[in-house]
């Protein structure tokens, strides 16, 4: 061994022969070191640039041009939630299913204020394509995620830019994560379909609801409101969720939760948008957050049960929660003519006042 350097030392060309064959080494590896860092680089100013700086466009669905193109309509980020119950649906696992909830979310990113309209799944609409009255919640099965965003913008006329498709499984998962929701029942729940394999058992007071408790408080429909009832539940356990979810103890579980949504969810948002949308939704009081049902009433006719509500309906709705949309013309020479009768809503915080409305026209019209 000691002959061998003594060799290399004493042979300059061996000697320099070596140091070329260190330093190419050198250099090879420098050059993939720096080719992996700057693949890296590149895709990752790709991803940023495109979820950050440009995000994939989406059209935007509205019931005309003028809707869509309206720069103070477009201010707001309004997201349709769809939910769908699997475990409620009679259709077969291969068929469309109708959706169990439908929930127009509007985020004011400017002011950090959200609105929350619930529409009743047996509202009655004409959907895009069709001649015949149905329920809204069968513009899903019809037509997906389109059809969906195309009937609730004719509906409302507003603008929808982004959906979120979810099952009643991922919220099950969701509220497990966060550690459940405190929620005061109002009279006591109880449900019992065997054939379904299914038990709802709540009673009244204040609750603590883990997942499976919670799935069964908005999915519960046996009493006297029905689907209303539900939309009403859904409102306000939505509230009461959204501030356990933003609470401090589960800042550290944002990952988790939004690999349980990755995984249950389906949408065309963003990550871009989803995070002004959270900075909404976690800022919020009192004085930010702001829901209600779609206005209306029950009605019997064209062969089915449905909620109807009219234009004036519709726009008293987006009135109470701040949400900016554009009255059709046709909408205001229909609420002139209509006919003035008993109004009947099922908003407790508004019976009254509409009451005093009826009351105040009727003494009017009669003086």
């Amino acid at each position: 061994m000691e002959k061998d350097n003594n060799e290399i030392n004493n042979n300059p060309d061996r000697k320099k022969r070596v140091r070329r064959k260190l330093r190419w080494g050198r250099l090879l590896f420098l050059l993939l070191l720096i080719g992996v860092v700057g693949t890296g680089l590149f895709w990752s100013t790709v991803w940023v640039y495109n979820t950050f700086i440009n995000p994939p466009h989406v059209q935007v669905t509205a019931a005309d041009d003028t809707i869509r193109n309206d720069q103070k309509l477009n201010e707001r980020i309004n997201i349709l939630l769809l939910g769908i119950d699997d475990g409620d649906s009679e259709a077969a696992e291969s068929e469309p299913k109708r959706t169990d909830a439908i929930i127009l979310l509007s985020f004011d990113p400017q002011n950090n204020k959200v609105s929350v309209l619930s529409v009743p799944r047996d509202t009655k609409v004409i959907l895009p394509g069709h001649k015949d009255p149905e329920k809204i919640n069968a513009a899903y099965a019809y037509g997906g995620a389109v059809m969906a965003k195309q009937t609730v913008a004719n509906l409302l006329r507003v603008p929808i830019h982004y959906y979120a498709l979810a099952n009643w499984r991922g919220f099950i998962d969701v509220v497990n994560l966060i550690g459940g929701v405190d929620i005061y029942v109002d009279r006591d729940m109880y449900y019992e379909d065997p054939y379904a394999d299914l038990v709802i058992d709540i009673k009244h007071g204040y609750q603590h609801m883990d997942g499976e408790t919670a799935g069964k408080y908005v999915r519960f429909r046996k009493d006297e409101l029905g689907d209303i009832g539900r939309v009403q539940r859904q409102q306000k356990f939505l509230k009461a969720a959204a501030e356990q979810m933003f609470s401090v103890q589960n800042v550290t579980k944002i990952s988790s939760l939004l690999a349980t949504l990755d995984k249950y969810v389906e949408t065309d948002l963003n990550t871009l948008t989803m995070l002004k949308a959270a900075n909404s939704f976690k800022l919020f009081g009192d004085d930010k957050l702001r829901s209600c049902m779609l206005y209306g009433n029950f009605s019997d006719e064209d062969g089915g049960s449905y909620w109807k509500s009219t234009p004036k309906d519709v726009n008293k709705s987006l009135d109470e929660l701040g949400i900016p949309y554009i009255k059709d013309e046709e909408d205001n020479s229909a609420e002139e003519e209509a006919e003035s009768g008993p109004i009947e809503h099922l908003q407790p915080k508004d019976r009254d006042e509409l009451q005093k409305e009826a009351d105040a026209t009727k003494n009017k019209e009669n003086n």
